[in-house]
């Protein structure tokens, strides 16, 4: 029986004991642990610039500290020649589409995917071993490294895309 007690007493004793102590670190904010975890103590003067707030004078030696001004982006301008969009690989955009002749189906965006379309598509496409249609829930595989031409037609039959593979 005092082995039983012995057991059940020790472990509700270890328990009250961590309950009436203090944190070691004193702040358990993220800006303390951040500090604690960097190698550093507690720092409430870091506290600011870890969060993103401006630095205070006093916080930055005695000087004002100025944002600093980031120069807009520059985006160059198109090649000539060059389908309108943004670079998908395997589509018009892609200038290794020379290789199916999908770069030259351009003018054939947007059109409906009727027999005579296609049949110029097909005169077009000089650069292609074969041409395919692909039709909405047809699966294909693609490989762009392929001479193929596939035409995407939508459930609409209007074309919308020339791809390699």
């Amino acid at each position: 029986m005092k082995r039983f007690a012995c057991l059940l007493v020790t472990p509700l004793a270890l328990t009250l004991i961590a309950c009436g102590s203090e944190p070691a670190g004193g702040s358990e904010t993220a800006e303390d642990f951040a500090a604690r975890i960097n190698g550093g103590g507690t720092n409430a003067s870091a506290a600011p610039a870890a969060t993103g707030q401006a630095a205070t004078p006093a916080q930055a030696g005695g000087q004002v500290v100025q944002p600093v001004q980031l120069a807009p982006p520059t985006v160059s301008k198109p090649l000539p020649g060059a389908a309108p969009g943004a670079y998908v690989p395997g589509t018009l955009t892609d200038p290794n589409s020379a290789t199916c002749g999908a770069n030259l189906m351009g003018g054939y965006i947007g059109k409906e995917a009727d027999l005579a379309t296609k049949s110029a598509i097909k005169m077009a496409a000089s650069g292609a071993s074969e041409v395919r249609f692909v039709q909405p829930g047809q699966t294909i595989t693609p490989d762009p490294t392929s001479p193929r031409l596939s035409i995407m037609i939508d459930n609409l039959g209007i074309i919308r895309d020339a791809r390699c593979g």
